[in-house]
């Protein structure tokens, strides 16, 4: 029979110790060629960084607010009061 989880608890047995929720995108990982000076033969991986998803959604969410809603946080409201008779 087939089971979604494993009898020794849930996804511990596959998961345990590993991070689940970053991003990782490696797009060039290559070798620096010997003759270039100073990093020859070194490592190259460009695109480096680590996301995490929940950061990555806090950060996107604070851009959009600051380039498309400038208009409604610095606009000035009309204090004028109607007044009814």
């Amino acid at each position: 029979p087939a089971t979604f989880l494993p009898p020794e608890g849930g996804y511990s047995s596959f998961l345990h110790g590993r991070v689940v929720d970053m991003f990782y995108f490696p797009i060039i990982n290559t070798t620096w060629p010997q003759w270039m000076p100073w990093v020859g033969g070194q490592s190259f991986i460009f695109f480096r960084p680590v996301f995490n998803i929940a950061d990555s959604a806090i950060t996107t969410g604070v851009f959009y607010l600051l380039l498309f809603q400038r208009k409604q946080l610095f606009e000035k409201h009309d204090e004028t009061v109607n007044e009814v008779e």
